[in-house]
């Protein structure tokens, strides 16, 4: 998924909203300053002599041809010079090897190049982590050609989530003619902080409810050793003394635990939650930025067009509701008919004949603000909630120099903070899109975005999506957006496809914000490939309960747009594609009471060793809902014993025989990647 937008010149004229009552709102004041380790290659610089016409510590033969140290030389004497590549019959590479802990690695190195690869958009070189043969895993940079001065090229924050070895690779990429030098590599780990702290309640934008629970829950880490005596000192204190209100030490000891507060006798104000390691003489030896926390009464929610509660149920509009979104693209239009109607019958009116509550339309990020007011208009009609796409709105992006918003000239923190005060007034929007498959070394620009969005528009949520290899950085998210998504497309053959990737991938976002934000899984509504195709109706159905029973609070479909749907150019495929979707999601819609239920442990023994996964409900008139699915491509039976005997098991909207009920065990056989769904009495 790469969002796009249609570019035009636009006669702007501005709309001026309602002004909203501001309120303060709080989260992460600042992201910690990141730490590296050594380098940890071996004559980085090729300034050791070559011994036994090998570079010290690179595997290829010194050869005078391809590979040759030479006097060009970014900083030092020397670089390792690559000639010849289009000659060789296969790619040109040099490597050296190195065992990794799990962690985050940064690869770079300096390039400079001389007519490399001209003539061809497939040649150049560039600087790889692979562990291949061992794992068929790599990460490498961007790709270095033509003719430049020496450049950095440099992936930031490549996780590494296996020990073991692993080679860095610098090279060509294709077949590329020309020449290209090679100098001050380096395969650097980033250090966590000493002492690290994660917000796990109150979990929305740091607002603290007076009506809500009143207990401040954190989740503390220590990395490595630390001093004699030291100790973890947790506190809340008043944002404008400084003087501590609340606070508790916890010993130093490495690793992880969840640190609490109460919160009750603290008035409504703002405040800072600090974490800090304190030595023995009670010294600060360090510290985690602050997060600020907001005490505030229970009617401010009504102020707020979004928020979310401790169960990260979404309420829009003051109701909560699980998120069934959707990706579109359209021009714009100040008129509510062309909307509706959309071209050749494709609008909202479309739209809405599913259960749709949330949409995003990535070709509006620079629409006049009359006509963007006008589409949401149109929107909030038909009961749907906005995120407006405000991913590009970075001063270092191509595209930021074609918006045409006057706030624009001052800056990127100003022309955030104007579109949210511009477009908080209007009950449609729910928050807006800010990331689409970016890599960590973005996060520092989102955060900063993200801090504008939410003190302009508190009542709103912006929501980021992670994945294209880039899935196992999403920890590293956690405090950049209101909302983390992924989006796993697993579906690349027309057989063997890996289904179950979509509920592994909503696992890890799970993982990365401890449970204490929304998940958001963007399902595969497209063909990522000629030979995997359309998803059909039932691998739209298993993604999508997949990704509820790992803990998703919303789904949302790409694309009902371009790439998607509005490129099916058969009208019966078409209709055909939409009908199987509208059909999944009123099956969730229909079990939505259920979905916004907190979770309830049901089973406490089960017979498939993890291959069954599953969610359990429990509703206030006494009935269990246990939703499951199967992990793997082959069929399994399995028997799960329940706290509580059950008198009836029934099977939900699927064909097949009812389970075998024997006390308080439930028994039931399963397909490759089946999903079943029951209602337990």
């Amino acid at each position: 998924m790469r969002a796009a937008l249609r570019l035009a010149a636009f006669a702007v004229v501005l709309g001026v909203a309602a002004p909203v009552t501001a309120m303060p709102v709080g989260g992460l004041t600042a992201l910690p300053t990141p730490e590296t380790g050594k380098n940890l290659l071996e004559n980085p610089g090729f300034e050791t002599p070559p011994q036994a016409d090998h570079a010290a510590g690179w595997r290829m033969k010194i050869d005078g041809e391809v590979w040759a140290i030479d006097r060009t030389a970014h900083t030092g004497r020397a670089s390792l010079k690559m000639a010849n590549a289009d000659r060789e019959r296969l790619i040109v590479s040099n490597e050296q090897g190195l065992t990794l802990e799990p962690g985050y690695y940064t690869i770079e190195g300096w390039v400079k190049t001389a007519n490399l690869g001209d003539g061809t958009d497939r040649a150049g070189v560039r600087v790889c982590l692979d562990a291949r043969p061992r794992l068929n895993w790599w990460n490498c940079t961007t790709i270095a050609k033509g003719t430049t001065d020496w450049t950095l090229l440099r992936q930031s924050a490549i996780p590494v989530s296996d020990a073991g070895t692993y080679r860095l690779t610098i090279g060509a990429y294709g077949r590329p003619a020309g020449v290209a030098w090679f100098d001050d590599l380096a395969v650097v780990p980033l250090r966590r902080p000493a002492v690290e702290a994660f917000l796990l309640y109150p979990n929305f934008r740091g607002m603290l409810f007076d009506d809500r629970p009143q207990t401040i829950r954190v989740s503390l880490t220590v990395n490595g050793p630390a001093a004699a005596e030291a100790r973890v000192r947790l506190s809340v204190l008043d944002e404008a003394g400084g003087s501590a209100r609340v606070s508790r030490d916890y010993p130093a000891s490495p690793g992880s635990r969840v640190a609490e507060l109460d919160a009750s006798e603290l008035g409504l104000g703002t405040y800072l939650l600090r974490a800090q390691l304190i030595g023995r003489a009670g010294e600060v030896l360090a510290k985690y930025p602050d997060y600020r926390i907001v005490k505030v009464k229970a009617k401010t929610r009504e102020k707020l067009n979004t928020w979310y509660d401790e169960h990260n149920t979404l309420y829009l509009r003051g109701k909560p509701a699980f998120v069934i979104g959707l990706y579109n693209t359209t021009g714009y239009s100040n008129s509510l008919s062309e909307y509706a109607g959309g071209r050749g019958g494709w609008g909202n009116d479309r739209i809405a004949e599913a259960p749709i509550n949330m949409l995003i339309n990535y070709w509006l990020g620079i629409t006049p603000i009359p006509a963007l007011r006008t589409y949401m208009d149109d929107l909030d009609a038909h009961g749907i909630s906005y995120l407006h796409t405000v991913n590009f709105y970075y001063e270092d992006d191509p595209q930021y120099a074609k918006l045409p918003y006057p706030p624009a000239k001052e800056g990127e923190d100003a022309v955030n903070r104007w579109i949210a005060k511009t477009l908080e007034s209007h009950r449609a929007l729910a928050g807006f899109y800010t990331a689409d498959e970016r890599t960590a070394d973005r996060i520092p620009t989102i955060f900063k975005q993200h801090r504008a969005l939410r003190d302009a528009a508190p009542g709103t949520v912006d929501f980021g999506v992670v994945g294209d290899g880039w899935q196992e950085q999403a920890p590293l998210w956690r405090d950049a957006v209101d909302v983390l998504g992924l989006d796993p497309y697993p579906i690349t053959r027309k057989n063997e496809n890996h289904l179950a990737l979509v509920a592994e991938w909503t696992r890890l976002g799970q993982d990365a914000v401890m449970r204490s934000r929304p998940i958001w899984t963007v399902i595969q509504f497209f063909p990522l490939t000629s030979g995997g195709g359309w998803p059909s109706y039932e691998q739209l159905r298993a993604m999508s309960w997949m990704a509820i029973v790992e803990g998703a609070r919303g789904l949302l479909y790409w694309s009902f747009g371009e790439r998607g749907l509005a490129w099916v150019k058969d009208p019966q495929e078409r209709v055909a594609h939409w009908s199987d979707l509208v059909r999944v999601t009123q099956e969730i819609k229909a079990l939505e009471p259920v979905l916004l239920a907190p979770d309830a442990s049901l089973i406490s023994r089960e017979s498939s060793k993890g291959a069954i996964r599953t969610l359990g409900k429990r509703m206030p008139d006494g009935s269990r809902y246990l939703f499951a699915y199967n992990t793997t491509g082959a069929p399994v039976a399995v028997t799960w014993t329940l706290g509580d005997a059950v008198r009836e098991a029934t099977l939900l909207a699927s064909p097949g025989a009812a389970p075998k009920i024997e006390g308080t065990t439930v028994s039931d056989n399963f397909a490759p990647y089946e999903v079943k769904r029951y209602r337990l009495k």
